[in-house]
């Protein structure tokens, strides 16, 4: 067991020495973020709709740049941060940027302007031979409170930002960047040394950064100018017409402006949030532990199932963990770490399925894809059951078709018609497990299933109708997939009956299934059938609707309808058949219930004017199908009367 435990910690190790799975660590990660707090000193003066509306379209003439910055400059902030680079002449002329330069000469607070790589060169450290600078007449020993810092950020392959370089060296000079020099400015940064590259702590989604509109500014609104003194001041572009906007780990929707992830980096600076992985030699021995202590487990632990169950408790402690130290700081390789303990504990089940626990795993193959976990529990505990033969049991049969089935073949082709036969039947099939039922066989579209074996319950009837309910309400579902997929919808029939059946393994010695047999079956199937002559999704015999607690189905609202007393081909004696109601039109049935029995009533005793009355009032207020059949029949007989009328519709096909 420790060998094989071993042998999968080496391949997670070198899996993860080699940077596999990088891609789905940093998407884990991601996930990981949760809100924290924010410096209260810093705030955003955004370039957004108001302000392009006041000052006029982007970029601005130096001079109202200016203007914009000398105002900030008077309410006596920390620092300004301006995410601005004006390294091209002004198209309005050299007076337009000696206005500039004029204000930048007289400030009073420093001001930090960006500078840009392109391209920008991570290997072996960040390093450009092209720098986007400002103007040389905005910086320089002249201006003694201006400085620069640069904006470059790190995208990822799937285009998000996570990452900055915290210094670019370009020739022999060396840029800060613009995030940390403006958090350096504001003053209480947290020490800590700092990694050529810096993972982004990411305090919120985008908005998390208190933002005012530039327009305030210009309009020196008191409240803003006032909101402004001793705090450190972004200035850039938010609008969405300027394109300044990336993708994120936190955008929850909406992509963030490249000056609030310059905020974002500056408070992560002043708060001292980091992301630091795990060094590797303390990374390997955790893999390691985690592919060995399943195996420890399996050698204690004699039940596969227990052992395992108590291995998915251990391997969803790692999350937890890994949260908790994800928001102290450090990274754990969260999916090598999964991967070590999953692959160590399949390799372990799997050596104990395919050696110590090779008859159940043959049961188990030969039962689970026809039977609910209960019917497989019960089998696996009882494994006499499996044998040839069979055993007389009370059960209820299922027979479900699908309606228009031709139809529906003419407009796919095989391929697409197998398709969308796998996704119908998958569907219905999940829902007959999930509801303790066994799946007996599929015949085209059809399924044939049933309730009360091998495990024999006293609620076979009830489980059936719920589940046929269940199965009708998920149709609608199906239907509405179907149709936004512009593919056809269907409509399903459904018959149940109760009654004795031989149920066992039926076939050879090499070759056998698990199915019911008898009349039971049989009749379930015409009843099946029936249910396009009476417009309905479900159709049960007498026996069914005998065996059905009433106060259970007044308990769920199920409501039940006797519809007709027939003959079905091939039986001397007729049978009563009612109608289980789709719980979406239990409500308009119970407004016709009285008179629709009436009609029946009279149906039955052959008062055929009287039919059609009582059938054409209740059509004019719903549109119901069983009403319909029934008053088209008493119609034909009004005209041709039968002979010797018991009450009893005799089918002619099955």
């Amino acid at each position: 067991m420790l060998l094989i435990a071993f042998a999968s910690a080496v391949f997670v190790i070198v899996s993860y020495s080699t940077g596999l799975f990088t891609g789905f660590e940093t998407i884990l990660e991601d996930f990981s973020f949760t809100s924290r707090p924010v410096d209260s000193r810093l705030v955003i003066i955004a370039v957004d709709n108001d302000a392009l509306q006041m000052a006029g379209q982007w970029p601005w003439a130096r001079a109202k740049l200016a203007e914009l910055i000398q105002t900030i400059d008077a309410a006596q902030p920390a620092v300004i941060g301006l995410d601005v680079i004006p390294a091209d002449a002004s198209r309005l002329g050299a007076t337009d940027d000696a206005v500039l330069r004029s204000t930048l000469t007289a400030l009073r607070v420093p001001l930090i302007l960006p500078v840009e790589a392109q391209p920008l060169v991570l290997q072996p450290a960040p390093h450009t031979r092209t720098l986007i600078t400002p103007l040389p007449s905005f910086f320089g020993a002249d201006l003694a409170r201006v400085s620069l810092g640069h904006v470059n950020l790190i995208a990822d392959r799937d285009t998000k930002v996570r990452r900055l370089p915290t210094v670019i060296q370009a020739g022999a000079e060396r840029y800060q960047s613009f995030a940390e020099r403006v958090a350096r400015h504001t003053g209480g940064m947290q020490r800590h040394e700092l990694s050529p590259i810096e993972r982004i702590v990411y305090a919120g989604p985008p908005g998390t950064i208190p933002q005012v509109s530039a327009a305030k500014v210009f309009a020196h609104d008191p409240a803003t100018l006032a909101r402004l003194t001793g705090k450190a001041v972004f200035v850039g572009a938010t609008a969405a017409d300027l394109h300044d906007e990336k993708p994120t780990p936190v955008d929850r929707g909406s992509q963030m402006s490249g000056v609030e992830i310059q905020a974002q980096a500056a408070n992560m600076f002043l708060m001292g949030y980091r992301l630091v992985p795990l060094p590797q030699n303390q990374m390997v021995l955790v893999l390691l532990l985690a592919a060995l202590i399943p195996g420890i487990l399996f050698l204690l632990i004699r039940r596969s199932l227990v052992a395992v169950l108590v291995n998915v408790f251990i391997g969803f402690l790692y999350l937890p963990i890994s949260l908790l130290l994800f928001e102290r700081g450090i990274v754990l390789n969260v999916v090598h770490l999964e991967l070590a303990w999953l692959l160590s504990t399949a390799a372990l089940f799997g050596h104990r399925y395919f050696t110590i626990e090779r008859d159940r795993r043959v049961m188990r193959n030969s039962f689970s894809k026809y039977v609910s976990k209960d019917v497989l529990e019960e089998i696996l505990a009882n494994p006499e059951k499996v044998k040839l033969g069979g055993d007389d049991k009370e059960a209820t049969v299922f027979f479900s078709d699908v309606r228009g089935f031709t139809t529906l073949s003419e407009t796919m082709t095989p391929t697409q018609l197998v398709e969308f036969l796998n996704k119908y039947l998958s569907r219905m099939t999940d829902i007959m497990l999930a509801e303790r039922g066994v799946v007996d066989k599929y015949i085209g579209d059809a399924i044939m299933g049933f309730w009360g074996a091998p495990i024999q319950t006293q609620t076979h009837a009830m489980d059936a109708v719920r589940t046929s309910l269940i199965m009708v309400d998920a149709l609608a579902a199906f239907n509405a997939e179907s149709k936004a997929r512009g593919e056809l919808e269907i409509d399903i029939g459904i018959g149940l009956n109760t009654g004795k059946v031989t149920a066992g393994n039926m076939g050879s010695t090499q070759r056998f299934d698990y199915t019911v047999m008898g009349d039971t079956v049989n009749l379930a199937s015409r009843l099946e059938g029936q249910t396009k002559t009476y417009g309905i999704h479900m159709l049960i015999s007498e026996n069914t609707y005998a065996a059905l607690p009433k106060d259970v189905l007044e308990k769920e609202g199920i409501l039940v309808r006797e519809l007709d007393q027939i003959k079905v081909k091939g039986k001397k004696l007729p049978v009563r058949v009612f109608q289980v109601v789709d719980r979406a039109k239990v409500e308009v049935v119970r407004t016709i219930l009285e008179k629709f029995n009436e009609l029946r009533e009279q149906y039955y005793r052959g008062a055929w004017g009287t039919c059609i009355t009582l059938g054409e009032e209740i059509l004019k207020q719903v549109d119901d199908g069983p009403t319909k059949t029934l008053l088209e029949r008493a119609r034909y007989f009004t005209e041709h009367p039968p002979e010797h009328w018991e009450g009893v519709y005799e089918l002619k096909t099955k």
